[in-house]
């Protein structure tokens, strides 16, 4: 519910405030992120991104997009609407349509609270401080881990697993033993909400953490609903530099590279 909720606040925004909606521009399916370009007026071109996760593009029956080439000629909020199908490369899509939508309102209005510091230091994370991500977040695992090492992640593939391995690796969440679920930060990448998991995983969580973080390009949307949902802090990016962003996507690119075109953002729920 918490992406179909979302889609239905962009679109009462865009109503209330009689705002002239974008046009598509330009889809781009990576093989690392898929991205989506709107046109609106008065207004740079806007990006939103959403995570190409292996498992849909690697499954056939979840991998064709009707009408290829004519993406498009539908309506932003057509797209939209993709973003709450089950698991595929057009709730993908959809997800992008949303994020980049999103941004658009985020330049007319934005009465969330910024964090301007670092994020480390603003959660104020302390050496027996227990933490679990679910995602392997390569540098943010790091820079966490020089605060406190009672860290545990959750990584489907194994072939991810390129992090020290004095942490504790599981590939699913039921992997968990009791002790481990008692933790005090809870790390979740945007992905999250691609493959349908984040909902279950603030059922779990979100009673027994102090704060909940959603982070990465794909959770790059309206936050409301997100903080209805328990979820403390959200790590966002907007970007500035689309031409070169769809040029990386397209060579197969993620965000190691076009995080140089964007400017991450925080968002809190209270400060």
């Amino acid at each position: 519910m918490i992406l179909e909720k979302t889609v239905d606040l962009v679109k009462s925004i865009y109503k209330y405030h009689k705002i002239l909606p974008p046009k598509i521009n330009r889809v781009v399916i990576g093989l690392g992120y898929t991205g989506v370009e709107l046109l609106a007026y008065a207004y740079e071109p806007l990006m939103g991104v959403a995570n190409t996760l292996p498992e849909i593009i690697n499954n056939f029956d979840c991998s064709q997009v009707s009408f290829p080439g004519r993406l498009i000629e539908n309506k932003p909020g057509e797209l939209l609407e993709w973003a709450y199908r089950p698991p595929s490369l057009e709730k993908i899509i959809g997800i992008a349509t949303l994020n980049a939508m999103s941004q658009h309102i985020l330049h007319i209005q934005n009465p969330y609270h910024e964090i301007r510091g670092d994020l480390i230091e603003f959660l104020k994370i302390q050496n027996t401080s227990k933490i679990l991500f679910i995602g392997n977040i390569g540098p943010l695992i790091k820079r966490v881990g020089r605060k406190s090492k009672n860290i545990t992640i959750i990584e489907k593939n194994p072939k991810h697993w390129k992090v020290d391995q004095e942490y504790s690796l599981k590939q699913d969440i039921v992997q968990l033993s009791s002790e481990e679920r008692d933790i005090d930060y809870l790390f979740c990448t945007g992905s999250s909400l691609v493959n349908d998991t984040l909902e279950k995983i603030l059922e779990i969580f979100k009673k027994k953490v102090k704060k909940i973080i959603l982070i990465g390009p794909s959770a790059s949307m309206l936050p409301d609903i997100l903080f209805d949902y328990g979820i403390d802090l959200i790590g966002g990016m907007r970007f500035f530099d689309s031409d070169s962003v769809i040029r990386v996507l397209q060579e197969g690119g993620g965000t190691k590279v076009f995080k140089s075109f964007g400017k991450k953002y925080n968002y809190v729920r209270d400060l």
